[in-house]
This record gives structure tokens, sequence and C-alpha cells, in this order.
């Protein structure tokens, strides 16, 4: 083996998937991977190709999707990277149960090699795991993730390739690529590469003589990237390769890296990409993902491109924005949540008493019920349809957090003030998405998921303003949610007012209490006098 240095890592992992919305929601809002850059496939410019990775892009954490819309769900299986796995720090692996079992996907757990493993799929049946190692790599903090430091993933782990016979792939890999076979343990071959401080040093091989080959589609992983210094030793490894009977590729610029491709045994796609230039030649760091990138030769059909493409985000809301006063702004945005029947308007005069120096975000619910807006559906009077409460609590957080970043607010300073169902929708989001709400006020709120995982919500303020004679609100509901949040570790205030299901004016004096007292939320509090009620009867439904 001549060539020097030696390959340091996996480069890039690339998939294919069958919706760029859910894609990007899963990725950025679940993972807390950030995109690093949106551009479009060198070969069909009217697909995007998009790229997750750390804050920088750095190599060893990139993954990146080809979302054909609707493409047929492929099957991994046999000739194929069959698992795409992160490194976490070990202490998190509780933080990530937690985190995936809350957006109702099944989650697999177990050891191998000694180190905790998370199974899953995404969205669209893309096999991901998460291993929980002592001390991984070093990439940096994330940026604007919705993902605490301490349990953020740190690019790749590994890779798992499904294959039916050992020999031929330890001779590519071992040498003529220059791997070491590491371990191994039953059918499972461990091949490390020659950088252990790189993320993404291992390559695992499963042989399994019964897989069934595998079917493209989305779900599946269309190559695996390997990491080159530079284009020189790049050149090297092209003629080594040549020379040693694989096929090398003539080598192709794709931009933010140069690559070379060539077949492994069984037909995995393999590339060497080199680690320059990178994803900043076109970007600053700061403004990375976020604007449509083409390659030189796409951009006098750009507006072709444009109208042909997918949106990527989930369909806005309507909604109100009213931003804090300057200079006096504390920071702080309120999220008002009406009830079923009012609209983005109802609560703003509200929040605009009781925290004068906030911002404030109002969207309004987008299910109708005869004819009257909701945050999500429900079966019956106090059934509610929990799939759908789980859709439209990720597509409101997704909103939310977009929304916090556009309009130049701290994602990390939102507080919920819910009424009814928006006091329901918030409590919802508290549970399947934390990272959204650092405090919330829901008045007359039930419990809307019945078997939720719970999440850690310690050093989360929360008041519970329930009505004494609430003939609308099951008691006992109000009551599972309050004992689920202190459960979580939430700070639980519960406070019964002289009302029914209605807001009057001793709702507003307890809260604007509550916020005087805790001035990390607010130090702002209404004037009582100057307060609406809210009693209309078309806005009472939970």
């Amino acid at each position: 083996m001549s060539v020097n240095p030696d390959i340091a890592g996996i480069h890039h992992i690339t998939a294919v998937t069958s919706s760029a919305a859910n894609n990007l929601a899963f990725y950025e809002k679940i993972l807390g991977l950030r995109l690093v850059k949106k551009t479009v496939n060198f070969d069909d410019p009217y697909t995007y190709h998009l790229y997750y990775g750390n804050a920088q892009g750095s190599p060893g954490t990139i993954l990146t999707f080809f979302p054909w819309e609707n493409l047929p769900q492929g099957k991994p299986g046999a000739g194929m990277v069959t698992a795409i796995a992160f490194a976490i720090p070990r202490p998190s692996m509780d933080f990530w149960a937690q985190r995936i079992t809350a957006t109702r996907t099944a989650i697999q757990t177990g050891e191998r090699f000694g180190d905790p493993v998370i199974q899953f799929h995404d969205p669209c049946g893309l096999p991901i795991e998460l291993i929980g190692i002592p001390d991984p790599p070093s990439t940096g903090p994330p940026y604007q993730s919705p993902i605490p430091a301490s349990c953020a993933i740190t690019g790749f782990h590994s890779a798992t390739a499904t294959l039916s016979a050992l020999d031929d792939i330890r001779s590519l890999l071992v040498d003529v690529m220059g791997m070491d076979l590491h371990h191994h343990e039953a059918n499972r071959y461990r091949f490390m590469m020659k950088d252990r401080g790189s993320p993404g040093h291992w390559y695992d091989v499963l042989v399994d003589t019964h897989a069934a080959l595998g079917k493209p589609g989305g779900g599946t992983v269309h190559h695996i990237a390997f990491r080159t210094a530079s284009d020189r030793t790049q050149a090297l490894w092209q003629k080594h390769l040549r020379k040693n009977g694989v096929p090398a590729t003539d080598v192709r610029d794709r931009k933010y890296f140069r690559s070379i491709y060539f077949n492994s045994p069984e037909g995995i796609l393999f590339e060497i990409a080199t680690d320059p230039p990178g994803f900043a030649i076109d970007e600053s760091m700061d403004a990375l993902g976020t604007a449509l990138k083409l390659p030189d030769q796409y951009e006098p059909i750009r507006a072709a491109i444009e109208n042909r493409l997918p949106p990527l985000h989930s369909t806005s809301f309507h909604h109100v924005f009213k931003d804090a006063p300057k200079p006096a702004d504390d920071g702080r945005t309120v999220v008002t949540l009406h009830g079923t029947g009012g609209n983005e308007h109802d609560l703003v005069r509200f929040a605009e008493g009781l925290a004068a120096t906030s911002a404030i975000l109002s969207p309004r619910g987008r299910i109708l019920e005869n004819g009257m807006p909701r945050f999500f559906k429900r079966l019956s009077d106090n059934v509610f349809d929990e799939a759908d409460v789980i859709q439209r609590a990720h597509e409101l957080s997704d909103f939310l957090m977009e929304a916090a970043v556009r309009y130049g607010r701290k994602p990390a300073q939102m507080t919920a003030l819910g009424y009814s169902n928006g006091a329901n929708m918030a409590a919802a989001i508290l549970l399947l998405r934390p990272e959204v709400f650092s405090s919330a006020v829901l008045l007359r709120p039930m419990l809307p998921l019945q078997k939720q995982s719970l999440p850690d919500l310690k050093g989360k303020a929360i008041l519970i303003l329930k009505g004494a004679q609430d003939a609308i609100i099951p008691s006992d509901s109000t009551d599972q949610l309050v004992s689920s949040l202190q459960q979580a570790g939430a700070e639980v205030i519960t406070r019964t007012i002289a009302a029914g299901h209605e807001i009057k004016r001793q709702d507003i004096d307890t809260i604007s209490d509550w916020l005087s007292e805790r001035p990390e939320i607010n130090g702002n509090h209404l004037h009582a006098a100057s307060m609406p009620t809210i009693d209309d009867p078309r806005r009472v439904a939970p």
C-alpha cells in the first residue's frame, strides 16, 4: 500500500428519500443536524440534493439525500449499506430513547462491541442507529440545534453493509484500501480506518448468506464516500485502485469536494472524496443551507428549477407576529394558542398585557371542525385523534422554530400561552418536542396523549389553571396531565379559579402574579383592569 496518507474515515453517506419536507423536518428538528447545503442533483436538476451535518459541514458528519418525491419505498438488503450509525455521548442514551419514541417511532436497544445502540427507522424507512461512546470525536458545538450540546450527535460512528460473503470485501478493504479488520462478533466484522480521532472511522460488514437482495428506493443508501486529504492524494488513490484492478472513475467535480467512484464487491457504490474545498465556498458559515445553490451549468434555468422543486418546509400557519419594543426587549417570545373557534388574534391583547417587553407569535389552528379552527382533530367530545395530535404537534413545532429564526427571535426562549384546545396543543408539544417551549401557561387543559413516554422537562416552569365549575374539561384528565408533567421533571404550579371554562379576571391576576415571581420568564406583568376576559361560548371546546 503506497498511498499516503491513509483514509481517515467516512466523508459522507448519500441516501434516497421520498419526501424532501419530511426529510428536513426529521433530520433538522428531531435529530438536530444542520442543513448545510441546499442544492440539486448533478444528474437530475429538478431534484434536491440536501446535505446535513455539524455546524461547519465537516467531513465525517455529512449525511446527504436525494429526495425523489413519492418514490416507492425500497428495501435495505444484501448488496447495500443497510444501516447508518451516528456517535452520541454515552450518557445521552436515555435522552435519545425518549426523544425518538416521543415521535411514535419504534426503537430497539442493544449492545455492539461493548457500546449501547439505539436502532430505528427514519420517516422513509432508512435504518438509523445511535451508538453511545465514552469520548465522541469533537466536531464543535451544534448550530441553533434543538438538542442540548451535551447530547448532540457528533458525526458518524460507522456504517453497516450486508453482504453474502466476507473474502472479497475483506480483500478490498484491507489489501487495497488499507483498513484493518479490528474485531468481529458472530457474523459482524468491523474494519477500522486509520484515524481513530476522526468521526466515522468504522465500517461494519454483516455476512448473511440468506439475506434477500436489497431493493433500491426510498429509505435506502445510494453510496458511501471515504475521506482523502487533497486532490493530490485522491489522484494517488485513483492510480492505486486502477493498479489493483479496481476500475475507478475519472475525477468528478462536485463543487464542495471532488470525487472518484468505484463498485465494491456485491455492488455497493464507493466514493473517495476530498476534504476541501468545503461548503463555505459559496455561502458564509452563518448562512450555510439557507439559499438554493446550483451547479454553474444549471444557473440559466434557475427559474424553471425553482418552480418545479417541492416546498421544503411545512405549509405555513396563518399567524400574527408582534415584535418586542426596543430597547426594552427581554428576548422572550410568547406563543399564544387559541381555543376551538378562535383565531390568531384572540389572545394577542391578552399576551401584550402579560408580557409587555416580549414578542408575540400567534398561529391559527389549521383543522376546521364545523367551520371552527382547532389545532388537531378529535373523535368525539374529549376523545382526541392521537395520531393527528402527534402529526399536528410536530407541524406546529417546526413552524414555531422556523418562525423564531425568521423573525430574529431566540428559539430557546419561547413561552406557551394556551387556552382550551390551544392549551392541549401546548401540552402535546411539551411532551413530544420539549425543546420548543421553555415555560408554559395552560388554561383549562387536559391530557392530550394517553400513552406517551415522558421527556426530560427539568428546568421548565408550567402554570396550569383549572376552572372550579368547568363542565367541559374532565378534572381527572387535567390531574393526569399535571402528574405526567411533574414525573417528567417540570416545575408545575396548579391553581383552581372560581370560573367555568371561560377565562376570568382571577386567571389574569394569577398569571400576572406567577410571572412576576419568575423574572427569568418575564419581569413585566399586566394591569388586570385593562385585560379582556374570554367567555365566548363558541370558544370553549377542548
